[in-house]
């Protein structure tokens, strides 16, 4: 019976909670509020606000420098757009992109501290590359982080995204929702199948390479950099 005392006091179930801890389950309730609610007015808030004419001309030249195929360069564009406006949000000094909405609403969450920790836990996630595990069904499967290992159960609760593939490699930013479950920002940035072997051979190699003198945030793109030039490569020759 204690056990089972142990097991509830550690699921988090309040709003007026004053923090969130990702390793702690979150309530059936609570979760539906965060995914459904609180984090879909804050994803608006963002593109409203900072999806604009400056940052697209960046990722642009990105893109143009890399030339991915065609029909994946608008899921490139968004990865890159959340990896640009949490880099800024972590690395940076001065106020952020989630500091400006939880001002903005501030009437509306003062009472609801439990979903201003959890928003600020979020704005610290890093953009990583997942191995697609098994799959519960189509929103629900298991992701392996190639850089640790870690393996994350992931649900996809915006219908308007698009799972990806048992076995494909793909690039995201998973937002924390308690214990090992997570939900991606936007769709995944998907690597073709035909070039997993490739990636896989020397991921850790330019990971190293690229985070000895790099925040996490810069390792990445360094390293996505180079994996979106083996996947060309080897698309251009098949």
């Amino acid at each position: 019976m204690k056990k089972q005392d142990t097991v509830f006091e550690l699921v988090q179930s309040d709003m007026c909670a004053k923090r969130f801890r990702r390793d702690y389950p979150v309530s059936e309730e609570l979760r539906e509020t965060m995914v459904t609610e609180i984090f879909p007015d804050f994803k608006a808030f963002a593109l409203d606000q900072y999806y604009d004419d400056e940052n697209l001309d960046i990722f642009q030249e990105f893109i143009d420098d890399i030339k991915p195929q065609l029909e994946k360069q608008k899921n490139l564009l968004d990865n890159l757009f959340w990896w640009k406006l949490f880099y800024e949000a972590t690395e940076k000094s001065g106020r952020n992109c989630m500091e400006d909405y939880i001002g903005d609403h501030h009437f509306t969450l003062r009472n609801r501290p439990f979903f201003a920790s959890w928003l600020r836990e979020c704005v610290r996630m890093v953009p990583k590359f997942y191995f697609i595990g098994t799959k519960v069904n189509e929103r629900y499967f298991i992701a392996v982080d190639i850089l640790n290992q870690q393996t994350l159960e992931v649900i996809v609760p915006d219908l308007k995204l698009v799972p990806p593939k048992k076995g494909e490699i793909a690039v995201g930013t998973l937002m924390p929702l308690g214990g090992s479950l997570y939900f991606p920002i936007s769709d995944f940035y998907r690597f073709n199948y035909e070039a997993r072997e490739a990636i896989a051979s020397c991921f850790h190699h330019h990971y190293e390479k690229h985070s000895k003198n790099a925040t996490q945030h810069e390792a990445f793109l360094h390293v996505l950099s180079v994996m979106l030039q083996i996947e060309k490569i080897i698309h251009d020759k098949k």
